[in-house]
């Protein structure tokens, strides 16, 4: 990853981090951010602050070189 995916993926990070504890609150007390929630329903912006700080670190540790024990062959060549 560049300086700017990196930049990128922070902000994402901080972004999904916001939304899961929005969403932890609001599972208990409902949350109001631009919507409205019921209590229970307020858990609902956790799982996407969970999407988006799962994917951002999947993306930040992903291997860059090949290794030996990784295929250098696609898996639709004939």
């Amino acid at each position: 990853m560049n300086t700017f995916d990196r930049l990128c993926a922070g902000t994402a990070f901080l972004l999904g981090i916001t939304l899961l504890i929005l969403g932890g609150i609001g599972l208990f007390m409902g949350c109001s951010a631009h919507f409205t929630l019921p209590p229970v329903l307020g858990i609902l912006p956790a799982f996407v602050g969970w999407g988006v700080v799962r994917a951002v670190y999947v993306a930040w540790n992903v291997r860059t070189t090949w290794g030996e024990d990784l295929p250098l062959e696609t898996p639709f060549e004939d």
